[in-house]
């Protein structure tokens, strides 16, 4: 279960390498060498945080049994990076247009993939903000916290990969006050 109350916050995290999983490198997730740059960033930075938060082990990357924890990222972008690179080959090549790809064009895969290693049981969804995305998802996850009595703990936060650009990865474990 989680323990404490408030928000805690885990630092940013740009890198998805599979080195970046600390301890838990030499178990990453089934699909980690298909899934894309933001999936492979979203897995690193939750299962860090809940390193740091000690809800999941070195041994056991996996949220305990019993404890209903949610996944919710705010995102300026979504799937757009993602979406242009699958998109890319269609005017001169579509026969190289990757299926794999095509499986991770929607803004929620990246938190699924998270949320499936990981072993959440909470609500996982994203939400487009046209500002502040991690204090939307903060507000967002209180607000189950406060309707919802099933629901332990809410990992909140700011997922997004500008296209071009670094991705972003800033989650908070909100929980009960």
């Amino acid at each position: 279960m989680v323990t404490g109350g408030g928000t805690q916050a885990s630092g940013p995290v740009t890198d998805g390498g599979v080195d970046a999983l600390g301890p838990l490198a030499s178990s990453p997730p089934p699909r980690w060498g298909r899934m894309d740059r933001i999936s492979r960033v979203a897995v690193v930075a939750v299962a860090r945080l809940l390193l740091d938060r000690g809800v999941i082990t070195p041994d056991r990357a996996r949220v305990p049994d019993g404890a209903t924890i949610g996944l919710i990222a705010g995102s300026h972008y979504g799937s757009l990076a993602t979406d242009l690179a699958y998109c890319a080959p269609l005017p001169h090549a579509p026969a190289l247009v990757s299926p794999t790809l095509f499986s991770y064009t929607l803004a929620n895969i990246a938190l699924a993939e998270a949320a499936s290693y990981l072993a959440l049981r909470g609500p996982v969804y994203s939400l487009y903000c046209p500002s502040d995305p991690l204090r939307s998802a903060v507000e967002e996850a209180e607000r189950w916290l406060t309707h919802s009595p099933g629901i332990d703990a809410i990992v909140a936060g700011e997922l997004d990969l500008p296209p071009g650009g670094t991705p972003i990865a800033r989650f908070q474990l909100v929980d009960r006050p």
